[in-house]
């Protein structure tokens, strides 16, 4: 994983005032940029120059960083732009037709994410006497706490499921969760919830054994993270998480941490995506519809206006700390470690 110094940064930026008095092209020197760092750079400043307007100076950084890099992210960049008349188009929601999520979760490199997810969940949580209340906040499809739920009883450490509590924003993906509940356990009392975490922190019941946070609660900026853990806390034992060990949140719009922070998360994401078999327009719609719609609006939107606020470990670690009254880190481990983007997982309990 990369970083840029401090020196570094204040270079980028020089860099970029060149760029946009028109005294530095995408096919300039670069000088002070870092060899393994081109790419990046050229990535910031296509990004600079579409959130501008500038269509053809965005594509031309694009192309040429295209030119630079072992994968394929610029190029999609570049793509993208000669797709939408030289626009970055912002879908309203992420995920609104479950197949572009379903197609994510078959591809190989996160289906190896989730059985390593789910080996650490299952050795990390204590055996359960009694029947379990759960939540899965940001559920998706629900597969995922399907496969969680069926491996803590398959390893004897959860005899009965009572309840599970389910939150999305997407209407359609909640009711195929819901569906998947139902079918994977026919007692199971399905409780959906249409919307944010934010919207439904505060109501819900107390006595959640587990709560699944995977890939979902970096929808908001470290405060409401930090409010709505606190809202949470007193009501739930067990916290497991998976998330980005990204440095998305605090990093301003247009600044080269951000862009550098970006270029590394999601690349090999990209890559993962479109290395998966699959028809093209499927395989597009997902890069489109979700990894893109993310990458759009760090490069587009302020911090308090996007929609994904991912954090290092680190700093996870202190916003748990500081809010989960009462509870303390009982494991953490890495499940994705792919070319400086890296996903792990935590538990925390009292």
């Amino acid at each position: 994983m990369y970083d840029l110094a401090s020196d570094e940064q204040t270079v980028w930026k020089e860099h970029a005032r060149e760029a946009m008095d028109g005294k530095l092209s995408p096919r300039s020197s670069l000088n002070g940029i870092r060899s393994a760092l081109r790419a990046h750079f050229h990535f910031y400043m296509g990004g600079l120059t579409a959130g501008l307007g500038k269509r053809q100076e965005a594509w031309d950084w694009f192309k040429e960083g295209a030119l630079e890099e072992d994968g394929i992210f610029n190029a999609i960049m570049a793509s993208y732009l000669e797709r939408h008349n030289g626009r970055f188009y912002l879908p309203e929601k992420i995920f609104a037709d479950p197949r572009d999520y379903e197609h994510f979760t078959t591809v190989p490199t996160i289906v190896s994410m989730r059985e390593k997810f789910l080996r650490f969940a299952s050795s990390s949580l204590p055996r359960f006497a009694g029947p379990l209340t759960v939540l899965d906040v940001g559920c998706g499809d629900g597969s995922l706490l399907v496969l969680l739920l069926q491996r803590l009883i398959k390893a004897g450490r959860a005899q009965e499921i009572n309840r599970a509590i389910l939150v999305d924003s997407s209407a359609p993906m909640l009711e195929v969760a819901a569906g998947k509940l139902r079918k994977a356990f026919p007692d199971l009392t399905v409780d959906p919830r249409h919307g944010r975490i934010q919207e439904h922190a505060a109501y819900l019941p107390a006595g959640i054994d587990v709560a699944l946070l995977s890939l979902a609660y970096h929808h908001m900026p470290w405060d409401d993270k930090a409010a709505h853990l606190r809202e949470m806390s007193d009501k739930v034992n067990h916290l497991l998480l998976m998330e980005m060990d990204g440095d998305n949140d605090t990093p301003q719009l247009g600044s080269p941490e951000l862009a550098v922070s970006v270029y590394q998360s999601y690349g090999p994401l990209i890559d993962a995506i479109f290395a998966h078999d699959a028809p093209i327009t499927v395989t597009q719609s997902c890069v489109d519809n979700f990894v893109m719609a993310e990458v759009i609006s760090f490069l587009t939107q302020s911090r308090g206006q996007r929609n994904d606020y991912h954090m290092l470990r680190g700093q996870w670690t202190r916003i748990f700390g500081e809010n989960l009254t009462g509870h303390h880190p009982r494991g953490e481990a890495t499940v994705l470690a792919s070319d400086g983007c890296e996903f792990f997982a935590c538990h925390w309990s009292r």
